[in-house]
């Protein structure tokens, strides 16, 4: 029995003290426009063409992930440095610089790989600017981003 409760003991410790490093999603991205560059993040930063940042909407700022594009098995890591997205159906936006990187040119969408290496400060991770959520849910069982607004109400 005292077996037994060490083990269960050591389990919850292991599950309270672990931290998920890595998830994988895939969706559609692309570069920003033009027209943003030199606009203010949501980080605060002034966007620019040659930094290896992102958008997502729901990821906290500071949150670090490797894109991968499916067509050519190009990757590249980046930090999200804005939670602003110009199209519903994009899972991210990143730079010139990160579009080089993988290959693709300007305002071009493909399918992507995102895997976050590690995630941003929870606290304070959409935009102040908005009235987004301050938090965001992911359903780790399918490789898709899940919105606040997706989720059923009790």
């Amino acid at each position: 029995m005292f077996k037994y409760t060490v083990i269960l003991i050591l389990l919850a410790n292991l599950l309270t003290t672990t931290k998920i490093s890595a998830q994988d999603f895939k969706g559609k991205v692309t570069t920003y426009l033009t027209e943003a560059y030199g606009d203010t993040t949501t980080s605060g930063e002034i966007l620019n063409a040659k930094t290896f940042t992102a958008s997502h909407e729901y990821f906290p700022l500071g949150t670090v992930i490797n894109i991968v594009n499916l067509k050519n098995k190009k990757s590249i890591q980046v930090i999200i440095n804005d939670n602003e997205i110009s199209d519903d159906d994009l899972m991210l936006e990143f730079t010139h610089a990160v579009a080089q990187s993988l290959g693709i040119r300007d305002q071009e969408t493909i399918d992507a790989k995102i895997s976050v290496i590690t995630w941003g400060k929870t606290a304070g991770n959409i935009a102040v600017n908005s009235n987004k959520e301050p938090d965001f849910k992911v359903d780790f069982r399918k490789y898709d981003y899940v919105k606040p607004t997706d989720q059923k109400k009790n």
